[in-house]
This record gives structure tokens, sequence and C-alpha cells, in this order.
């Protein structure tokens, strides 16, 4: 059957996904040829060509070194706001979402592992001015929550303050409590209003999310989700001051103080080690630190510790590594924590576990954790040596001590002398390790003497290189002290046997100093990385060396012709003198004489300054070459620093311990885990001098700053108080200004530590008492020793003889030696003429004065002049983790006691009363007139029209009289009809007085009878129900 076989038509879909995906294609075919759609208006390319420069100019910024480690430490992330807000919530669904782990507080900083090769430490901002400063120099992200059933509060604008003048990282916005609003209408409409009122305080485009609600404690995984990408591709942008100063946020803090020291004095200074991924530049080992709240300190030991959430693109050699994806001390995680003093295992069971029975371990751990002190046990263990013998004990036990051989031979009672004396004999060690002190108290063995034993053998045993004589060295030292009466020569303890003849001869030299024994020669090559000044440290500097001598000397030769027989003997005997000869004969000669390492290096200094970029590719615009050139700069740095790994240096992006001593207690008693802890370096800024700020009162702080009012300023790493004076300059000098101005800039001068000129600061008050608590911010000048201030004075005086341009003025001074200050000042009077003061006129002040013309007796005379104002010298550091003393306003002392504002009759405000004075008419002698020229001459002017006398005739007069008359009538009518109407008046007046009152009274009796009426009908059902 020969049918031919058809196929169904092809159908085009004309709705639906795949028919909305060929219009798309499809769309702008038509407007896709260039030619067809140029620009037609040569104006309009124009301004669009502008346009686009001008965004493309937008993009840039002044370019800045990064200097960001290899491995860099975690990102901070602030997330702050105001209480309720939502912020344990967030850290908690963020935690969640990048380590699968639930935290049931948020205490102190939380590192997690968000990507391969970031890491993120979350820190929740307290309700708090200061810890709300502190945080926000640290801060790399900031996460501003907001609550949108309230609006924008105060916190908020505060922290975006604050991180304007310490330097403002990114931020991103977060908008809780969403699931408040029913309509979406209105949802849509506030998130509108919130996405541009954050645009105007941040940036046109910031980041606003939004979290519309809360399941299971946590915010929906799908916004967190959104969110967590884009916090973990966030660009930082480096910021000046925590480029250039190291710093660190503790995220542990420990005790090392020792216990008996704190049961002998609770209040004793502790020894305090800190915690914390080092941020910012290198950190020296004894460098000097501050920190904010608690104040300056000097770093006792800086170590270097394994890295506790590190990045997980590291090689892994354990198993348990893997799941190390959240560090957070202060929180409780569940885990072990290990350190050089101690492994810290949490064991701590919840509600419902409380009554299970402990295993074996768990048992052992907590018989662990309740450690007494070896004086303590030793002071209550007593015995008895025969049966019925009264027990010894431990203060019983007289122990002598022995130093030799010699000792042995003496009486007791020489032994007891020597053990009354304290003696400490030092065990130095080399090579950074620590030394050890034995103390002999009334020669009785405490906790330390037997510690210090074990010490002192666990260091010898370390330096034996024979582990035989090791072991047995250490048994003898440790045999006396399972012994109870037996004496111990401390000689033998600490310097070892006298088969030792190293150790012997130590004891002949000095009895304090123990000699390394050098197996050896000295490794000169590693003891030169020490000495970082010495020439030829490394090849490099040698390299160097020689290209600095071949730019000096080899061109010469080039243009000169000759000593190129010097250069290959020099280069020959270096070659010789390293041993390579082989090296030598390889050399390539050119026409030059020179070697082909030389050469080499010439040919490329040649191409890097005449090549241009055209040959290695795209040319670069001049701000991609000053990138380079920065960033150039950071690796040859960095290089170099490498070098000098071995000295005693903390570089950033290490988690270190730091050891601070002699910290006051109030810092360990009243530790909040809550409250950041920032330490930061400050090896230049310790010197107190002048400092010059340019200053603004904020313009939601409510009241205007005075003069003298002690403020809070934060600059730095510090927190302080100080007492501020303002100024004004006038490209004169600088006048003092009471108050600050209201919309303007000043200037003011406090007294503090050494500050980089061009850093941020805001002040606020230490008592708050407004809504907005930033007063001012401004922006550090200069540092000075000497800043002169002037405050403009008036000085009056009254004339007391006055002799044509000459007077006498009285009042304005009390002595010669004041009057002999001003002499030659210029003086006023209040009618405008001047003087100058000349001499002192007896002891009272008076003095003689002259003027440029004659003043009179009535004239008050006043001297315009400026005194100089002394800075307060006043630093008063704010130690808020610690007891807090700060100085308080006048206002507020006065508040506190109830004391009035003195009240000064001279400084009230009284009413001027201006005399009009009458002055003579000025009377020119006829003589004087006569010489006057015409013009000066007193002139009478005659008028053509003199006044004349008007004469009425006897018809006009009859017609005036007629006149008043007339007018006499009508004003006498006009003020009967007056009088009459007012009779009548008030005989109305009288008459609906009384009429009122008849009213009154009818109305006051019928309310009476109606009250009394009512009164019986409510009484009448009572007495029926009865």
């Amino acid at each position: 059957m020969d049918t031919k076989q058809t196929h169904k038509a092809h159908r085009v879909r004309k709705a639906g996904a795949s028919a909305k995906k060929k219009q798309q294609k499809t769309k702008n075919a038509e407007k896709n040829n260039p030619k067809a759609f140029a620009m037609q208006s040569a104006q309009r390319a124009d301004r669009m060509a502008r346009r686009k420069a001008e965004l493309d100019e937008k993009k840039f910024h002044v370019p800045m070194a990064d200097r960001t480690p290899k491995v860099a430490p975690p990102i901070v992330v602030a997330v702050a706001g105001p209480p309720q807000s939502g912020k344990s919530t967030l850290i908690k669904s963020l935690v969640r979402r990048y380590t699968k782990h639930t935290l049931s507080e948020i205490r102190g900083p939380v590192t997690v592992v968000s990507g391969k090769h970031q890491r993120l430490t979350f820190m929740e901002c307290s309700n708090d001015i200061s810890a709300m400063t502190d945080l926000a120099k640290v801060a790399d992200l900031v996460i501003l929550t907001i609550d949108a059933s309230f609006g924008f509060e105060m916190e908020t604008f505060e922290f975006l303050n604050l991180l304007q003048t310490h330097g403002m990282p990114k931020v991103m916005g977060v908008l809780t409590h969403l699931d408040g609003f029913k309509d979406n209408k209105r949802l849509k409409v506030v998130k509108k209003n919130f996405k541009h009122r954050f645009w105007t305080e941040v940036y046109d485009g910031a980041k606003l999310f939004y979290l519309s609600g809360v399941e299971n404690g946590r915010y929906l995984d799908r916004e967190i989700l959104n969110l967590s990408r884009f916090v973990s591709i966030v660009k930082l942008r480096p910021l000046a001051w925590r480029s250039t100063h190291p710093y660190m946020l503790a995220d542990r803090v420990q005790d090392l103080t020792d216990p008996e020291v704190l049961a002998a004095n609770p209040k004793a200074n502790r020894t305090v080690a800190l915690y914390g991924y080092l941020r910012g530049t290198h950190m020296k080992g004894h460098d000097r630190v501050h920190i904010p709240g608690a104040g300056d300190y000097q770093l006792d030991q800086t170590e270097k510790l394994a890295d506790p959430c590190p990045i997980p693109d590291k090689e892994r050699k354990r198993l348990d590594e893997r799941h190390k994806l959240i560090y957070a001390p202060m929180s409780e995680v569940n885990g072990v924590m290990y350190d050089k003093d101690a492994v810290y295992i949490d064991i701590r069971k919840n509600a419902h576990e409380e009554k299970a029975e402990e295993g074996e371990g768990e048992r052992m751990l907590s018989e662990l954790q309740k450690v007494d002190t070896i004086s303590d046990r030793l002071a209550s263990q007593q015995f008895s040596l025969f049966s019925g013998a009264k027990p010894v004990t431990a203060d019983s036990v007289r122990r002598p001590a022995m130093f030799d051989e010699a000792v042995d031979g003496q009486d007791d009672g020489d032994s007891d002398s020597d053990a009354d004396s304290d003696a400490d004999l030092s065990d130095s060690t080399v090579d950074g390790q620590e030394s050890r002190a034995i103390s002999l108290n009334d020669g009785s063995d405490s906790e330390d003497d037997i510690l210090q034993r074990v010490g002192a053998s666990d260091s010898d045993d370390s330096n034996n290189d024979d582990d035989n004589a090791s072991d047995s060295q250490s048994t003898a030292r440790l045999a006396p002290i399972h012994t109870g009466v037996k004496r111990v020569n401390l000689m033998e303890l600490v310097y070892g046997t006298a088969e030792d003849g190293s150790l012997a001869s130590s004891v002949d030299t000095d009895d304090r100093i123990k000699p390394v024994s050098a197996g050896g020669e000295i490794d000169e090559s590693n003891l030169r990385k020490f000495f970082i000044t010495n020439p030829g440290d490394s090849d490099d500097e040698e390299g160097s060396a020689d290209e600095e001598e071949g730019d000096a000397g080899d061109f010469e030769d080039l243009e000169a012709g000759s000593g190129s027989e010097d250069e290959k003997s020099g280069s020959g005997s270096d070659d010789g003198a390293s041993g390579s000869d082989d090296d030598e004969s390889e050399e390539e000669e050119n026409e030059f004489g020179l070697p082909a390492d030389k050469m080499k290096k010439l040919k490329n200094k040649f191409d890097r300054v005449y090549d241009s970029d055209d040959e290695d590719g795209e040319k670069k615009d001049f701000y991609q070459q000053q990138k380079d050139v920065l960033q150039k700069y950071v690796d040859d740095t960095r290089t170099e620093m490498d070098e000098l790994a071995t000295i005693n240096y903390r570089w950033a992006g290490e988690y270190v311990k730091v050891v601070i001593e002699d910290m006051p207690y109030e810092f360990m008693q009243g530790l909040d885990p809550t409250l950041p802890i920032v330490l930061g370096g400050i090896s230049n800024e310790e010197g107190l001098s002048l400092i010059t700020l340019r200053i603004k009162r904020h313009r939601w702080y409510p009241k205007i700053l005075k003069t003298g009012d002690p403020i809070v300023v934060s600059v730095g790493w510090r927190r302080f108080q100080t007492i501020p004076t303002y100024f004004m300059n006038d490209r004169i000098k600088n006048r003092m200004l009471k108050y600050t101005p209201e919309h303007l800039h000043c200037s003011a001068a406090i007294y503090s530590p050494y500050i980089q000129p061009g850093t941020g600061f805001c002040a606020y008050y230490m008592k708050r008492a407004h809504n907005f608590g930033v007063a001012a911010t401004g922006t550090v000048l200069e540092n000075s020793q000497a800043i002169d201030v002037v405050k403009k004075i008036k000085l009056t005086g009254l004339p007391e003889k006055i002799h044509k341009h000459t007077a006498y003025i009285k009042r304005m001074f009390n002595t010669s030696l004041e009057v002999a200050k001003f002499e030659g000042a210029a003086i006023k009077t209040v009618s405008g003429i001047r003087g100058q003061v000349k001499k002192a006129f007896g002891n009272n002040g008076v003095f003689r004065a002259t003027f440029e013309d004659r003043i009179k007796a009535s004239d008050i005379v006043f001297l315009r002049a400026f005194h100089t104002i002394p800075i307060k010298k006043f630093y008063n550091p704010i130690t808020s983790l610690l007891s807090v003393t700060y100085m308080r306003t006048i206002a507020e002392i006065r508040r506190s006691k109830n004391l009035a504002v003195p009240n000064k009759k001279d400084s009230h405000y009284k009413p001027i009363e201006r005399v009009v004075k009458r002055f003579n008419p000025v009377r020119v002698p006829k003589a004087l007139e006569a010489e006057l020229p015409f013009k000066s001459k007193t002139k009478q002017v005659k008028t053509n029209n003199p006044a004349r006398a008007v004469v009425l005739d006897k018809e006009d007069k009859r017609v005036a009289d007629l006149l008043g008359q007339i007018n006499l009538l009508h004003k006498d009518k006009t003020k009967k009809r007056r009088e009459k109407v007012q009779k009548q008046k008030d005989a109305y007046a009288v008459k609906r007085r009384a009429e009122e009152a008849e009213a009154d009274a009818r109305r006051q009796k019928k309310r009476k009878t109606f009250f009394r009426r009512e009164g019986q009908n409510q009484k009448t059902p009572n007495v029926a129900k009865d």
C-alpha cells in the first residue's frame, strides 16, 4: 500500500512561557540597527557623553593601600539597634544559617566560618553610648535593625553619627516586625518610606532587607539566606586609621592571678589574659596599648596561639577540626577549648539532666574542677609517728635549707637563721624560656616551693640532650619532695649534680646565672636576623647595593670606555670568595666588559624607565597607575616583613594571647561579656599636649555648648573627659566664644594626648539629659604646646582734670604698675574723640592722656584690649569598664545641692535713660566773622512776602459773629441731647436689673420645689418595699 505519509503541521505558540520567550527575543529587533537609530542631535550627544563621563568619575575614590594580610582575620559584623528590635534573634538566625548550631544566648563575640576564605565575627551592640562608641571603631560591617512597627529611633541615628566620625564602614539595614502589617498596600508604602529615609541617612542605594516574621525563635530561612549571601560578598573599603594601628577585639578574658594572692587581698591588681584576632598592622611584644574604658597599659607578654576557628581551605590533619565552624567562648558553646595554660571542658547539664547519674569521666572532671591549693591540703593533713603521740601537722614541721655540703656541718641554730632570711635563686634560661625562682620562708615548704621544683626539673630536662641522664637527674631532684624530714640541698636541686661540668662551672662563676652549653658554633646568619639595620642581611640587599654601585659607576665607564677590566677583576674576586669557579666561567661578557647579571639588571631598569605600557598590553590610566604604585609598595613591605618573621612581632590575622599585669580588680569584678573589649595600639600617642579641633554642634542636639563645661570626647581609641575652650579665628587673633554658634563651625582647644591631624571625633555629655546624645562632631586640626586664645576686655574711666587736649583720667586703673603696662594704648571717648595713654600720675591709678580735641567732664573714656585666656589642662580618661569618676558641670552641682544661681546686682540690665542735652547756640565773634570767607559767614535770609496782619471790615465782622453764635447754639443742643439719652439708658438699665432679679428668684423657687418633689418620690417606693 503506497499511501504517502503525512506530518502534522507545526503550530506556533501564541500564549504561555514559550510565546513570551519568543516575544522577548524579537522585541527590540528593529531597534538594534545602529544606523537607523543613531543620535540625531549633536547637542544631545554631547550631553550624554558628559553625563557618562561624570558617572565614570563618581566611581573613582582616592586610592588606598590594601594592607589586608594573607590570612585575613574575621570580618567584624556589628548588629546595632534599639532595644527589642530583633538583634539577638538576627544573630541566632545567621549563626544557625552558617553553622547549623543554635545559640541559647548571645554573650560577646561569636566567630563563624561563612565561606571557603572568609570568617565573620558577630557582636551585638548594647544600648549604651560607650559600647556603641567602642564598637563603631572596630566594626567592618554594620547591620542596623529597625522596628517597622515603631519607626526610626534615636539609637539608630546616634550610632550612624558615631560611625561617620570614626570611619564609615559598610552599613546594611534590616526591617523587622513586618508581620504586624496585615494590609499589603500599607506594607508596601511603609517599606518605601523606610527605604528612602534610610537612604537619606546612609547613601542612595544602601541595602535594606525585610524580615517578615519569626518561626521557632528564628527569622524565615529564605530571608536569612538572602541576607547571608549579601553579607558574604560585601566588599570592604580599608580605613586609614585601622590600617595603621594594631587593634584587637577580645573574644575571651581570663584572670591569671595567683589564687593565694586573691585570698590574701581580694582587691589586689590582677594579671589578665586577653584572647582575640589581631587586626590592622603588626604589634610588638611589649607595646603600649589602650583599652577604651580601662586606660593605658604595657603589654607583658604577646603570644601566638592556634587558630580556634580556622578557615576551611587549610589542610586538615584531624577529624574533629572539620566541625570547628563556630567559636564563641563567652556564649558558652559546648566543646573543648585548648590553651597553653589549661584545657577547658564544659560538662554543664541541662535542667532535665540534673537528676541523671554522672558517668566516670564526668565525675573525674567534676573533681578536677574542685581544686584546692596545695598549701590548704597540706595544712589540713596530720599524722602520728607513734601510737598515742601528738599528731604532726605541716605547721609543726621545720625543714632547714642546705646550699652546699658545708652547710650540713652547721648546727640547727645556724640553719634556722639561714632559713629565716629570704633567698631567691633564679634559673635563667635561654631562647625566650621563662625564669623560675625558689623562695624560702621559715624553712617550710609551701605550694610555690613544690611547684617551682617541678618547674625547675622540667626546664632542666628540656635543656638536656641525653634522655637517660635527664630522667635520672629529675628523679634525684624530685626525691626530696616525697620525704618529710630529709634536708634539701638547694645547690644540687637548682644547678644539678657535680658531675655536670657546665653546671659546676656556673656555680663557681655566678650563683644566679646558668650558661648555655653550646654543642657547636653559633650560627651567625640566624643571629644576624635579629639586627635589622645590619647591612648585608639578605641577598636582596646585596643585590640592591650592587645595583646602586652600577648606577653610579657603570654608566660612567660606558661613556668613558674604561674601567671594564677593574669591574671584571672585582666580579671575579667576589665569585672566588664565594668559592664558585664554575659561575665565573659561565658569566658571559659583552662589548662593555660587564657581567651578564649586571647587564640584565641595567637592561631591566632601562625598560622600566623608557618603555611604554603599550608593549605589555592595554595602556593604564593615571588612576590605575596610582593603585599599582600603592599595591607594589604594600607588596614590597610585606616581603621585607616576612623576612623578619623570627623577631618578636605579632602579625595581623593571627590569633594571639595578650597578658597584661597590674590590671585593676574592678575590670574582672564588673566584667560584662555583652560590652566590647577593644585593645588598640598607641605607640606614639602618649604625650599630652594642646589639641586644636574644628567642632560643630549637632543639629539635633537641643542646647548650645558652653565654654568651661566638661564634655566627653571620643577620638582615636580613647574616650576622655576634658574642658574645651571655644574660639573663632578672625585672621588676626583667636577670640574666645562663651557659647558655640548655632549653625556654624568654630574651633576648640582641649588638653589630651597626641592625635593624628585629620582624625574625626565626636563629643557627648556624661549624663544623658536629652533624647539625642551626640552633642558635637568635628575634626582634629593640629597638636601644639601653646594656643593663644584672647578675650575682649573694656576698661572705663572718667576725666579728673581737663587742659585743652590733655586730660587726667581716673577709675580706669588701680596702680601705677597697671598704667605702665598700658602705656601707648589707644583710648576713646563715647563721643568719638580718640586719644592715647601717656604716663601715670601718682600711685592711685590716675594717668595723663592726650586727645585730638578737648573733651568734656561728662565724657566717659574707655580702653578696648584683649586678655589671653589660659587653656584648662584637664584630662580624665573615662573608665566605664572600671569605677567611673567624672567631673560634673556647675549646673549639675547646683541642682544636686539645691543651690540658687548667684545674683549679682552689677550684672543686671538696667533701663537706659538718655537725657536730651540742649547745647547753647554757637556764637562767633564779630572780629573772627569778618575774617571768615563769605561761605562760612552767618547769613540773614530776607523774604519778599513778610507776614501781614488781617483787618476785617464791618460786614465781614458781622458775618463771623453770626457764624460763631450758630455754632455755639448747635453745640449746646447736641450736649443736651446726649445728656437726655444717657439718662434714658441709665433708667432702662435699672429696670432690666430689677426684672432679672425677679426672674432669678422665680427660677430658684421653682427649682427647689421640683427637687423637693423628686426626693419625696424616690423615698416612697423604698417605704412600700419595707
